[in-house]
């Protein structure tokens, strides 16, 4: 998209306070370019972000972001109303108290913010969050350009009606900027509290418009749940979608269209045709320097195939992204000169030892070697590079459970018993191991291409657990956390069929039970709060919802026999659990994604692959093949 070239525009220098506001009796100048500032938050063309934080879901599911912590208060806000005029003393104490208010959200200062804006320690003169610099940049401006989520709360939260929408010298808001650099939580918190998604900046560009723009696939695909409109066309008559020719992201749009009966747009399609044309008439395959001299020991980076059945980076065709998180990526893959797709998940050496995590990825490698079952998401193959580690699982399709209950805000109970048995099976062959799961959730259940639930990521999982008290560690997602974790007693195989209830119920209501925004409130719900059951539900359901969520482990159903003491419930009438096992029962079959490959360089996947012979990060007994495979 062309723009034009205003980023090389000079600001004038303004001297800031940098006084504590806990000391009013002394004052310091610093005298800093405003260049240097806030040049990005009027650029009209920012660099993007690689983004680090784990997140859940991409969609926006119950639990949502960080903003929706302890000390926020995003449920209670109502959108402002106008803003405030720009004060015109440029040497008042007011001005004094604002250009402090400026920098503190320019370093990340939220505690600085917070003092700022106490009415009882300022009570002649408080900040004003709608306070404007020269180029009309506003503090909530800043915090969102700079993905300081902490400091934008503090100014929803404290701010006499802070205005979402003002706008910077571009006509844009807080969102457009937090859209530009693509910082996903930032941006949920800003359309949450009442953020216009649809506003249009100086270019008639909307936030998705620059979202799509910079290819931030993540924040796109939450921003395409808050229902945005699609159809607005900038000044030079582009709409989002042609902003990129990216075909992952031109996919999206194709799919929220059709779930929302809206009519592509014909350049969508034709954007569309040609990425597929494209596709046609370029290789498909990551074209991989040849690396047959370095060696094929257990510690270094197999290269092809070897005679005991090893694989390394040349075995597969990398065909587009699947996800990202904090810690690495999955890749959709394809045994080289074969049909056979798989998930590659790729964690970075350099994420998981730094923070002291090699033992989660140990565990999860382990597990899956030895455990094979139907719903189970089976391990092809692991090995190694100098940088990275890899593990060739089952692909499923269908995505996760997550995502489909976002999608249909809830299953029925006819839907939710088949994938409530299937988990159930999958779960009671980890404890026969003595393998608890504890990351039991909808995310963590993914779905294969014939619609049958499939348990995944095993990196909370614990091995070696005989009782219900053996394991101490506190994890797990916040909304899913048994009473015994949270209280750090101890817990054991109980906790699975505890987080089995809550999937359930999930699964049925829409939303995990006891939630609230609020932290602490919701681990106060999980220990004591009352069970809300709708009566909509079957009584068999209601009883075996109770039983499950049993905040006693021992008292708990499947505390005693495990899960046969569960399948015995009346709930499971009439299942036969032989069929099960055989997966014979007829989930919905789910809708399969459009693959549209694309290059991916070579690096970027699989590290530098020069430093072979560096063995200082190996990981020892990672290498696995799936015998006969």
């Amino acid at each position: 998209m062309e723009r034009k070239d205003s980023s090389k525009t000079k600001l004038t220098e303004r001297e800031y306070l940098t006084t504590k506001c806990m000391q009013n009796s002394t004052e310091e100048e610093e005298t800093k370019s405003d260049s240097d500032k806030y040049s990005c938050l009027i650029s009209p063309r920012m660099s993007s972000e690689t983004e680090t934080k784990m997140q859940e879901s991409i969609t926006d599911s119950i639990i949502g972001s960080i903003s929706e912590g302890v000390g926020s208060m995003v449920a209670q806000r109502i959108p402002p109303s106008q803003r405030q005029e720009k004060l015109k003393n440029p040497l008042s104490k007011e001005d004094e108290i604002n250009n402090l208010l400026w920098d503190s959200a320019m370093k990340n200062r939220p505690d600085l913010i917070k003092n700022l804006l106490n009415v009882s320690l300022h009570e002649d003169c408080v900040a004003d969050t709608n306070s404007k610099d020269f180029h009309n940049v506003t503090a909530l401006h800043i915090a969102s350009s700079e993905g300081y989520l902490t400091v934008c709360e503090t100014l929803l939260d404290y701010g006499s009606n802070t205005d979402l929408d003002p706008r910077n010298v571009l006509d844009r808001t807080p969102l457009h900027l937090s859209c530009i650099r693509g910082h996903l939580e930032v941006s949920q918190l800003l359309v949450r509290s009442g953020a216009n998604i649809n506003s249009q900046d100086f270019e008639g560009n909307t936030p998705l418009h620059l979202a799509i723009e910079q290819g931030h696939i993540k924040l796109i695909t939450w921003l395409l749940t808050k229902n945005p409109d699609v159809t607005i066309l900038n000044k030079t008559g582009k709409s989002a979608v042609q902003c990129t020719s990216n075909a992952e992201i031109i996919n999206l749009i194709k799919e929220f269209c059709r779930r929302n009966n809206i009519e592509m747009p014909a350049q969508c399609k034709l954007i569309m045709q040609k990425s597929l044309e494209k596709l046609r008439n370029e290789p498909r395959r990551i074209q991989i320097t040849e690396l047959a001299e370095l060696p094929l020991g257990e510690e270094t980076c197999e290269t092809q195939e070897s005679r005991d059945g090893r694989v390394g980076p040349m075995d597969f065709d990398i065909l587009q992204v699947l996800g990202k998180g904090s810690f690495g990526e999955v890749f959709l893959v394809k045994r080289r000169y074969q049909k056979q797709l798989y998930a590659m998940k790729v964690l970075r050496k350099d994420k998981i030892m730094g923070h002291n995590l090699i033992k989660y990825a140990k565990t999860e490698r382990n597990v899956l070697s030895y455990v094979k079952h139907p719903f189970i998401v089976g391990l092809n193959y692991s090995f190694q590079t100098p940088e990275k580690l890899f593990l060739i699982l089952d692909y499923c399709p269908g995505g996760d459970l997550g995502f489909q209950i976002s999608r249909e805000k809830k299953f029925d109970e006819f839907r939710a018993r088949i994938y409530v048995c299937e988990v159930l099976l999958a779960l009671e062959e980890l404890h026969k191991r003595d393998i608890i799961f504890r990351d039991l959730k909808p995310d963590n259940i993914v779905l294969d291409e014939d619609g049958h639930a499939m348990l995944t990521d095993f990196g909370l999982s614990k091995e070696g657990v005989y009782d219900n008290v053996m394991a101490r560690s506190f994890c797990g997602s916040v909304a899913y956390l048994a009473p015994e974790m949270i209280k750090r007693q101890g817990h054991g195989k109980a906790v699975d069929w505890y987080l089995l209830g809550v999937l359930l119920y999930e699964m049925l209501v829409g939303i995990p039970p006891y939630f609230s925004p609020n932290r602490d409130q919701l681990y106060q719900n999980i220990q004591s709060g009352k069970l809300k059951l709708p009566a909509s539900l079957a009584v068999e359901t209601k009883n075996l919802l109770k039983e499950l969520m049993q905040r006693d482990p021992n008292k708990r159903l499947g505390a005693r026999r495990d899960a046969e003491e569960i399948k015995e419930h009346r709930y499971f009438a009439g299942i036969n659990w032989d069929m099960v096992i055989r997966r014979e029962l007829r989930p919905p079959m789910p809708i399969k994604p459009i693959l549209m490959p694309s290059y991916i360089p070579m690096e970027k996947v699989y590290g530098d692959l020069s430093k072979s012979k560096d063995q200082s990060n190996s990981v020892p007994g990672w290498t696995f093949v799936l015998p006969d495979t």
